[in-house]
Parts: structure tokens; sequence; C-alpha cells
């Protein structure tokens, strides 16, 4: 029996402070317009004890901000976290990968709006408790729309709705470029 549904995991708090060099590490995979996820990439355990999740995509936005000049900079990436992310057997699909995938770049659409709302904002060091409610703010957003593509696509369910959600976001990607 195929299982229904096909929820992301999100990491909605995981604007962290990282350092450069966590970037680069080999279970995490910077969003990247010419690298599509591979079921390879998911090589988390899955959950066989919930019979209606058959997929998981952990992903999030790593922000990394210092201090330079009295003013706070910033650095923003989406990514994609192969150790917590998983397909079972039977969502190894081209179409179950292809849900995946949008979930992956509406974190991307969202690192880009928070780069760009914090390059028109001035951010003073000292400033870190305003620059956090603004940040928290602004991915609140970000949360909705991950729930609201499961739920009008039914966890991929309705193929016409998932088509019109790849067309609208590769379409916001190119309005909102790095």
């Amino acid at each position: 029996m195929k299982a229904k549904y096909v929820p992301s995991l999100i990491a909605l708090f995981s604007v962290m402070l990282f350092t450069n060099s966590m970037y680069h590490t080999d279970e995490i995979i910077l969003w990247n317009k010419n690298d599509k996820l591979d079921l390879a990439d998911f090589r988390g355990q899955p959950d066989y004890a919930n019979p209606h999740i058959v997929a998981l995509t952990a992903s999030g936005i790593m922000q990394h901000t210092e201090c330079h000049e009295g003013i706070l900079s910033h650095d923003v990436k989406a990514y994609f976290d192969k150790s917590a992310s998983w397909v079972k057997k039977e969502a190894r699909t081209a179409h179950h990968l292809q849900h995946e995938q949008i979930h992956f770049d509406i974190t991307e659409l969202y690192a880009r709006k928070l780069s760009e709302a914090l390059s028109q904002e001035i951010f003073l060091c000292g400033e870190e408790k305003r620059f956090n409610e603004f940040v928290d703010n602004l991915l609140a957003g970000w949360e909705k729309e991950q729930i609201d593509y499961d739920v009008s696509t039914k966890y991929s369910n309705k193929k016409d709705e998932q088509k019109a959600w790849e067309y609208r976001i590769a379409l916001e990607l190119t309005l909102h470029h790095h």
C-alpha cells in the first residue's frame, strides 16, 4: 500500500550562526540552480513507525553574521541536510523527488528574500536583537509557504497543482536573484 503523505521537515528555527567552514560539509548541500537533488542525497534513516510519511526533506537557512566596521554584515545560504533527509522505498520516484526539490527551492527563495530585505536595512553592531526579530518576521512567511505547498498539492498527489507550484517557484527564483 502506498502512503499518501510526503511532508517535508523544514528547519524553521535554523537561522543559525555558522562559520564559513560549516557551509561545506559532506552532509550539507548548498542550493545551486545547476544541481538538483538526487535520491542518493537522502541518506537519513526513514521513519518506518509512521506509515503516512514516505519522504522527508530537511532544509534550512544558514546565516553567518559578524560585526564589521560598526555594522552587522551577513551571509545567507539555503541548505539541504543529507543525514536528516530520507525517502522510503515506495517513494523513490522522479515524481516524489521533484516534490522534495520544490521544498528545497522554496527554502532558497526565502533565503534570497531574506538576503534582499537585509541588504535594504542597516543594523549596527549591538542591534542583534532587532536583527533577529527582523529575520524571524520575514521567515514566518517561509513556514507558511512550505505548509501551503504541501496542503495545496496534497503532498504531491494533485499533479496539476504540483506543476503550478513548480512553475511559480521557478519564476519567483528568477525574480529574486542573488
